[in-house]
């Protein structure tokens, strides 16, 4: 009795023990990664939440655009600096006006280039720079009305596809012929205007635009003050202005001479007859 007593507790303590998973040798906790540490492991998600990111920052359609003011010490010199490294980025200059004052010579010009020569065509032309004024860089994205274009003209296409096809089998009236020809027509005419913004947008996409104006300062010069002819000069110049005139009458009768001396015979023959009708009227 008292061995039974001992032995049911050591027979729970055992059950107890059996009932608890071991710990198997190889496994080990997993170590702590710190943020921005990769522990080795591939995360496909959101390798590929960054492959579409990619994708959308690639379709975006931007427009880039500089606007660019800075003194040089010459214009000239300057302005054909400019023109040998608008050409070395492959671009081109669109527009050019030159002016001065009584302060300073000014060039605005107006520079299109790739968008990948954009930064590095800014970078050199400040190289040039004695004094940099302005620098301005504006981006437009117009993604969402390229897209929206694109979609219009597809509708817009496929409706006016069925319209033709309606001309081509003439399955309807006369009247539904007019109004499918009216249709095609304005379709087309709104076909033709979205094609135009699309091809402007990609032309305005695919080049970036740099407003560039240089400036060279000078010494100030007076402006000349208005001159006023004197009396004597404005009536000498009255005199010669009237022989002008004469001169110019005489030149025509010149060229004209045929013409005079058919008037002066048509006015003689004219006196003559009426001589001779007022000599019988008298007899």
């Amino acid at each position: 009795m008292k061995l039974s007593i001992f032995f049911i507790p050591f027979a729970f303590f055992i059950a107890c023990n059996m009932g608890e998973p071991k710990p198997e040798k190889n496994m080990e906790a997993p170590e702590a990664v710190a943020p921005g540490y990769s522990s080795g492991l591939k995360e496909e998600k959101p390798q590929k939440a960054q492959d579409d990111s990619d994708t959308e920052s690639d379709d975006r359609k931007m427009i880039w655009k500089a606007k660019v003011s800075f003194q040089v010490a010459s214009v000239d010199s300057s302005t054909k600096e400019i023109q040998n490294l608008v050409s070395k980025h492959k671009g081109f200059i669109s527009s050019m006006n030159l002016s001065s004052t009584n302060r300073r010579i000014s060039n605005n010009l107006v520079i299109r280039l790739p968008n990948d020569e954009f930064e590095t065509l800014i970078n050199d032309l400040k190289k040039g720079a004695l004094f940099l004024d302005e620098l301005s860089i504006t981006s437009n994205d117009v993604t969402e009305e390229f897209v929206d274009i694109e979609s219009r003209l597809k509708t817009k296409k496929e409706v006016r596809n069925r319209y033709i096809e309606i001309l081509r089998n003439k399955t309807g009236s006369v009247k539904d012929v007019i109004e499918a020809e009216n249709a095609i027509r304005e379709i087309t005419e709104e076909i033709e205007a979205k094609e135009g913004r699309l091809r402007y947008l990609r032309n305005q996409v695919s080049m970036s635009t740099i407003s560039l104006n240089i400036y060279q300062k000078v010494k100030f010069k007076a402006e000349p003050e208005i001159y006023e002819k004197s009396y004597g000069q404005k009536i000498l110049d009255s005199l010669k202005n009237g022989w002008t005139i004469i001169t110019s009458l005489i030149l025509l009768l010149a060229n004209i001479w045929p013409i005079v001396i058919i008037v002066l015979l048509i006015l003689w023959r004219r006196k003559w007859i009426v001589r001779k009708i007022s000599k019988r009227s008298d007899s």
